[in-house]
């Protein structure tokens, strides 16, 4: 490890498909909420990363379900916890070292996820990560979803650290998007059942077992 400055001021990473993969999780939930209907890898896969609202709104309009927003929200909301509550997760490849690289540097972590409060809560505790960060930001804590940036600039300052400053590690193609909107470099990590082909602007690894603080805090990556 160097110990010359790094450009470098903190790391944020997205929860689901970059610390844990947890989406065979959220995928079994979700064929279960819309049965009888039918919900295909394809479908399921256009949904990732986009948002609790713009899910429900579809759910809603493909499957002709007549419950509101909010009552689909609610549903939904209980039956991922469910699912997430009683599982086994494990942090993906390369999480933990990932980790241990950014706090061996003394920089501070993040995690921001478009996922619920008590999602991010649940698997958090489920893959034994839930005291490694310094902020945890969810979908509630801002007005508008991924690809818009107010997830990150939000924590960003919730850091107080300048997002041109931060290290965005992300997986979807929404989440990419919102990082790079707000000004952050962008790592994409491909290693889960649903990965996005490689992303414009992001720095893609195959697994985060190459996550390579170093060369990002030079500016070789």
């Amino acid at each position: 490890m160097s110990d010359g400055p790094c450009a470098v001021r903190a790391v944020i990473f997205d929860l689901d498909g970059v610390l844990v993969d947890t989406e065979p999780i959220h995928h079994r939930a979700m064929r279960a909420f819309v049965a009888p209907g039918e919900l295909t890898d394809a479908q399921y896969a256009s949904l990732v990363g986009g948002g609790i609202d713009n899910t429900m709104r579809w759910i809603r309009d493909t499957y002709r379900r007549p419950e509101t927003l909010a009552e689909l929200r609610a549903a939904y909301h209980d039956a991922v916890w469910e699912h997430l509550a009683h599982a086994h997760i494990l942090p993906l490849a390369g999480v933990r070292e990932a980790i241990d690289s950014v706090r061996a540097r003394g920089l501070p972590l993040a995690v921001a996820s478009q996922s619920a409060p008590a999602w991010v809560r649940a698997a958090l505790r489920a893959s034994g990560l839930a005291r490694t960060f310094d902020a945890i930001v969810t979908a509630d804590a801002v007005p508008r979803a991924k690809p818009a940036p107010d997830i990150y600039l939000h924590t960003a300052m919730r850091l107080r650290v300048d997002p041109r400053g931060c290290v965005a590690i992300e997986d979807s193609v929404p989440g990419v998007a919102s990082a790079r909107a707000a000004g952050m470099r962008v790592v994409q990590t491909r290693q889960t059942t649903h990965a996005a082909p490689p992303q414009p602007g992001a720095l893609v690894l195959q697994t985060m077992r190459t996550f390579d603080l170093d060369a990002l805090c030079a500016g070789r990556a």
